[in-house]
């Protein structure tokens, strides 16, 4: 469980909202059989891609 929290606040921000689209486009696929899945996959990955525009708003 560390390794997965030193990931995210190591990792750039631009590399958390990078992986965060990749998370949404590949939750396209699973969306029909899978709906639930889906709707926490994107909401994953707005939670990501908030933390990512964050961390790089507080950078600068």
């Amino acid at each position: 469980m560390s390794k997965i929290l030193s990931f995210f606040k190591d990792s750039s921000p631009i590399k958390l909202m990078g992986i965060s689209i990749l998370i949404v486009v590949l939750s396209y696929f699973i969306e029909k059989p899978l709906p639930n899945v889906f709707m926490g996959l994107r909401l994953l990955a707005f939670v990501l891609f908030l933390y990512g525009v964050m961390r790089l708003i507080n950078r600068k």
